[in-house]
């Protein structure tokens, strides 16, 4: 019999609705998802569930063990959820995470450097996936990868390209061919003319201020769009472009 809470003062409750802020998810390495599609994501991709919490026990998909599941009203939901709407699954579910060396072993990396907009990372997240990159490095001072927002942008393929946060490169990516994507180089490639390397980091900098001159000295070449009456693209529409050009297709 799955356990019940209807106070929003439960402990329990309390708690997890402090993880829809950033710095509890990082102290914590939790982080809270939601929907039936999300908990089905999650138990293909191996990520360890903490909590379950749902409206109505007959939402629940089959196979779940009931020490994990807890039935809660709409109140409870609502105060779990960073939706408009309550969502009838809610899972707290432990972060996945990963080390630079385990990052040096993948040969297609994307690296976006101060990018606040989580709408932008989920879409980028999705992009990756669809065009076989391996793993995505947040630089510097971006979105929490586990920002709600960055979940549901992803569209379930959040789970399919790991993440990790760096403060700088240093020489850990030494090998890599390191792609930049600044629009006001003096020198740059069409991105239609570029052959990339075995190894290599494709990387965007952040909606207002781009790249930063840091990174443009660690840069093997610079890519371009080339367009037509606009000056520049939303950042998750010319990263799209950039990497289905550098895609295997």
């Amino acid at each position: 019999m799955a356990d019940k809470i209807t106070s929003l003062s439960n402990p329990k409750i309390s708690g997890y609705s402090k993880l829809k802020a950033p710095k509890f998810r990082e102290e914590s390495g939790l982080f809270l998802v939601e929907g039936e599609k999300a908990l089905s994501d999650i138990t293909e991709n191996n990520i360890k569930i903490r909590d379950i919490f749902v409206s109505d026990i007959k939402n629940l998909p089959e196979n779940f063990p009931e020490n994990k599941v807890t039935v809660v009203n709409e109140a409870v939901m609502k105060k779990l959820s960073s939706s408009v709407s309550a969502p009838k699954i809610i899972t707290v579910a432990e972060q996945k995470k990963y080390s630079v060396s385990e990052f040096r072993e993948m040969n297609r990396l994307i690296l976006l450097e101060n990018i606040s907009d989580p709408g932008n990372l989920g879409t980028i997240i999705r992009s990756a996936a669809a065009f076989g990159f391996q793993g995505i490095i947040l630089l510097g001072n971006c979105v929490d990868a586990y920002n709600p927002k960055v979940i549901r942008s992803a569209a379930g393929n959040f789970f399919k390209i790991p993440t990790i946060n760096l403060q700088k490169l240093g020489d850990n990516f030494d090998g890599f061919k390191i792609y930049t994507t600044y629009l006001h180089s003096e020198k740059s490639t069409d991105v239609r003319d570029v052959v990339p390397k075995s190894k290599f980091i494709l990387s965007f900098g952040s909606e207002a201020c781009g790249i930063s001159e840091n990174l443009m000295k660690n840069s093997s070449e610079n890519v371009v769009i080339k367009t037509q009456n606009v000056e520049s693209l939303n950042l998750a529409i010319s990263a799209s472009i950039i990497m289905y050009e550098f895609s295997e297709h």
